[in-house]
């Protein structure tokens, strides 16, 4: 049996791939961002204007700009771009001058790294937190008295926030180092 419908087969389809393509074609608002670390206050003009033209020529639409900790000793350039230092606000305003120059858009993160706006004016328990637990494997079926352990404490700061009892799945608890074998 021949297929007669070729024609039409090849239009359609000629014409579904062209329809597409626009619809699917990248701009400004798809093209996606990076985080741009400034690691150590090693930042240059050169250095800046490199990494902008590579994101340019590798499809990226912004960049986050992110300092993360202080120089080095020795530092990694002389001089050293500080964070809110002159020398830093001219880094940041020449980035910002490159970004507008190859239509890259540009963000600034709040803080330096991860730490979100910190200070020594924060303490732990106005800090970030971390979550942590214990565990007691107990035989029920009576009342008792117990002292859950402690877990860890991060710069001497720990709160409970919820004690959860509930029933272990059969064979909980046993190991090789609490089963004691039975040679027969």
């Amino acid at each position: 049996m021949k297929f007669k419908g070729w024609k039409a087969l090849l239009i359609l389809s000629i014409f579904c791939t062209t329809a597409v393509l626009p619809v699917c074609a990248q701009n400004d608002t798809t093209k996606p961002w990076v985080l741009w670390y400034w690691m150590q206050a090693g930042v240059s003009k050169p250095g800046i204007t490199a990494d902008l033209e590579a994101m340019k020529a590798a499809g990226i639409g912004g960049a986050y700009l992110v300092s993360v900790k202080g120089a080095t000793n020795p530092p990694l350039f002389d001089p050293p771009a500080q964070q809110l230092s002159p020398h830093w606000w001219d880094m940041v305003m020449f980035a910002m001058e490159e970004a507008k120059r190859l239509n890259l858009q540009m963000g600034m993160h709040v803080s330096d790294g991860f730490a979100l706006a910190g200070g020594p004016w924060i303490t732990p328990e106005l800090s970030m937190q971390k979550v942590v637990s214990s565990q007691l494997h107990i035989n029920g079926g009576k009342q008792t008295k117990l002292r859950l352990a402690q877990p860890e404490t991060i710069e001497g700061y720990y709160k409970d926030i919820a004690v959860y009892a509930y029933p272990s799945l059969e064979g909980t608890g046993r190991n090789t180092r609490t089963l004691i074998p039975t040679v027969s």
